[in-house]
């Protein structure tokens, strides 16, 4: 059984190191990974409620509180780290007045009663701040002592000898007391979590974002009745009712009404989709205008939304790999210190005989080290890097996909609906004959309509509407289909089923694409050139992976024109055809034998194997149950540049944590020496005021730098693709708002050559600006500073009919 907790009190990584060794210990504990950004803890165990319950004893007894119910604590303990921070300064300033205001000549009272006010207000301050005590004080109990335990020890160490000073003072004696330092340890290190916590807050936004948006209530019928009940009541079967402005609570299938649905929270798609009875709609989508009634399919945790939010939520606390040996240093990083310390208070004793100057550097050294900078320095780039490809239509699997990703130096890519569009589609028609373009389509419409063949249908919807019926349909296997229309013999299909010699010299040109011919008893009179379309940005995308020095291999299961056809066009390193699932995954497998790190992008069952095979499996969210199972990486957007998304984001995000541990390293190797007096000798030395600051600080500049992977833009948002996507919406408008633009209707349309034909009539007009014609409609519509009369003029001009 795997379960997961909130775990409320750590406050370093210690802590949760400290936590996994304790849990681990109880027998029938399998795997336990605790993590401080999310606050969380997964546990896989026996299922025995005896271990549950013995793992939770073990860790509350190290002071911590242990939940299943995830509780909303990011804000309220920021808010309760603000308070305890206010009083404590509230306290410390007439702290400082007493101890400082010499240095600035301010009037004080005789030196006992300074000292006495100073060792009642450090008392009140370490009272507001006892957490750091009693954390600190278990943990070191229990043998696993974290960040609490070194400020602990450091402030009481200061106050008992502070107290000591003031007792021999009221005895007659003198010294130098740090009841200063020992409270403004606790109250710089209480706004440094401060901070923290609300910067932490920021790198999980995106996720927070995501759980917010689904409601609390939804409608649904019951006997005929609407009724308002919690989302979790909602069961499969139920009819949920939505209207404009509602969010899809469940997955399910439309029984009634139409709708726009704004997926882009699912897919990253800016336009809404429009959706019908029969049609599919996905929780987390927005009913931008529209009434459904939704048939429930999956509730609940089933649900797509929540499983992405689970999926995100997963990966943002799991570890990278670079993460262990952090996670080694931050294991024996606090009695290392605590030895540090102590060595350097004894030397600087033996040295200088001076105990108050042994005493300074001992705390600064225990004050100044940072436990959290090195265990905050993965998980809060992490965290921000799985939010913000989130919100990009990208889902990391887990942590270590995001590493793996980032140092691909080759990525093999499946052809069909993942570089292109995976529908094929007529591309360009050449007329051979003496017959109006429009007498052939009408033509071809009729010889294809009784064929179930895949290209039929493109031909068929590239043709338009005809007035013909085949009197008579005969399907010739491999070659094509012999039709009678009208009283004359059609042909239409390969060159083989063409009984008078074909002119081929087309296929050579158009290597990789599919030809079809149509002609009669004498020869050809037309060729219909049939592809596959590339995706928008398929180019770009395979430029950016090469730019990165990572070569891009093609593996598709079409023949090996059709590969260099695309291969050419894209650019690829190289190109592997008529490849089988096993094929690819063999590739996967020699790339790696030969020391590459893969990555193997995909869609479709066939692609499963490379994908597991692979050491990062992309898959496109638009695929196969099965290939997103297998892969470490799932694209939701449609357009290809979410891969290029997913790999630069991967990219950004391993090198902030690079730059992350090697500041924590950096700042440790350095600070500690400094703290200890290495540089006295030349005049520089560190209060524990001041090296509390620093501790504080270092933490902090960890979370910021992760910050900064929210910055990250998506692929194609420059302000060219930003003016290209406006057009875009705006050209989708008009398809629905004819008062934004002059509408005509247009007799005489039949197909898509038609609509060509006409749109490019209308484009010539001097002052059009946007022009949209509507096939199904027989519309077109228009947008610029031009006249109806010019319109209606450049559509009869080019043969067809303009109606009021």
């Amino acid at each position: 059984m795997e379960k997961k907790y909130q775990v409320e009190g750590m406050s370093c990584s210690a802590c949760a190191l400290g936590i996994e060794k304790c849990a681990a210990k109880v027998e029938g504990v399998e795997a336990v990974s605790v993590s401080l950004m999310d606050k969380s803890m997964r546990l896989s165990f026996s299922g025995e409620e005896a271990v549950e319950r013995e793992v939770i004893r073990r860790i509350e007894a190290l002071g911590y509180s242990v939940s299943e119910e995830r509780k909303e604590g990011a804000s309220a303990e920021s808010a309760k780290l603000l308070k305890r921070f206010l009083f404590s300064l509230i306290f410390l300033l007439p702290l400082m007045y007493f101890s400082m205001g010499e240095m600035f000549s301010f009037p004080l009272p005789a030196t006992w009663v300074s000292l006495t006010a100073e060792m009642i207000l450090a008392a009140v301050i370490i009272g507001l701040n006892h957490k750091f005590f009693t954390g600190g004080v278990r943990a070191l109990f229990k043998g696993v002592p974290n960040m609490d335990t070194l400020v602990a020890l450091a402030s009481s160490v200061a106050y008992v000898y502070s107290v000591v000073i003031t007792v021999m003072t009221y005895l007659g004696g003198s010294g130098t007391v740090f009841f200063e330092a020992s409270v403004m340890v606790l109250t710089l290190v209480t706004l440094g979590k401060f901070l923290e916590e609300k910067s932490k807050g920021r790198t999980g936004r995106e996720i927070e974002k995501l759980m917010r948006l689904m409601p609390a209530k939804a409608r649904i019928l019951r006997e005929g009745n609407e009724t308002e009940v919690a989302l979790e009541e909602i069961v499969v079967g139920d009819s949920v009712v939505l209207r404009q402005g509602d969010r899809v609570p469940v997955d399910g299938v439309i029984l009634k009404g139409s709708a726009f649905l704004d997926t882009s929270v699912m897919t990253g798609e800016p336009l809404p989709r429009e959706v019908t009875e029969g049609d599919e709609a996905v929780s987390g989508s927005r009913v931008t205008s529209g009434y459904l009634v939704l048939r429930a399919e999956k509730v609940g945790v089933d649900s797509a939304f929540s499983q992405v939010v689970e999926m995100v939520r997963a990966a943002s606390v799991s570890k990278a790999p670079v993460q262990k040996i952090a996670d080694k240093v931050s294991g024996v990083f606090v009695p290392v210190v605590t030895g540090i310390a102590f060595l350097t208070f004894l030397l600087w004793l033996l040295l200088s005989r001076d105990l108050a100057l042994a005493f300074k550097y001992g705390v600064s050294v225990l004050v100044i080290s940072c436990p959290c900078a090195l265990g905050l320095a993965t998980p809060v780039a992490v965290m921000a890097a799985t939010g913000k490809g989130a919100s990009l239509g990208v889902l990391y699997k887990n942590a270590e996909s995001i590493e793996t990703f980032s140092k691909v130096d080759h990525i093999l890519l499946d052809k069909t609906a993942t570089l292109t569009e995976g529908k094929m589609r007529v591309r360009e028609f050449f007329n051979l004959s003496i017959v109006e373009d429009e007498e052939l389509f009408r033509i071809a419409s009729a010889a294809e309509a009784p064929s179930l063949h895949p290209l039929a249908s493109c031909i068929k919807e590239f043709c338009g509407e005809t007035p013909y019926v085949a009197e008579r349909y005969e399907y010739r296997t491999g070659k094509g289909a012999v039709v009678s229309i009208e009283g004359r013999t059609y042909y239409i299909g390969n060159a083989a089923v063409i009984p008078v010699r074909a002119d081929r010299s087309k296929e050579e040109i158009y290597r990789g694409d599919t030809v079809v011919y149509l002609g009669d008893d004498e020869g050809v009179l037309g060729i219909f050139i049939v592809s596959d379309s590339l995706k928008k940005g398929a180019k770009e995308t395979v430029e950016c992976f090469e730019a990165h020095s990572v070569q891009t291999v093609l593996c598709t299961g079409d023949n090996l024109h059709a590969a260099f056809a695309v291969a050419k066009e894209l650019g690829v390193s190289s190109i592997h055809g008529e490849m089988l699932p096993e094929d690819k995954a063999e590739i996967a497998k020699k790339l790696k034998a030969e020391g590459g790190i893969v990555a193997m992008t995909g869609d479709g069952v066939n692609d499963s194997p490379a994908l597991k095979t692979a050491d990062v499996g992309i898959a496109v969210g638009t695929g196969t149950d099965v290939a997103i199972d297998a892969a470490d990486v799932v694209l939701q957007r449609e357009d290809i540049y979410a891969l290029a998304d997913a790999y630069l984001l991967a990219r950004r995000a391993f090198r902030i944590i690079k730059g992350n541990l090697f500041w924590a390293f950096f700042y440790n190797l350095i600070a500690i020496p400094v703290a200890a007096g290495a540089f006295a000798a030349l005049g520089f030395s560190l209060t524990p005021t001041i090296s509390a600051a620093a501790m504080s600080l270092s933490s902090l500049f960890v979370v910021l730098n992760a910050l900064r992977i929210n910055a990250y833009k998506k692929m194609g948002s420059s302000a060219e693709k930003s003016e290209a996507s406006k057009d875009d919406k705006e050209e989708k408008e008009m398809c629905f708002k004819k008062e934004e633009g002059l509408t005509l209707r247009v007799e005489g349309m039949m197909c898509e050559h038609c609509k060509a034909r006409v749109e490019k009539a209308l484009a010539a007009v001097p002052g059009v600006k946007k022009v949209k014609v509507d096939l199904a409609k027989k519309t077109a519509t228009v947008r610029g500073d031009v006249a109806k009369e010019s319109v209606a003029s450049a559509i009869t001009e080019a043969g067809y009919q303009v109606l009021e």
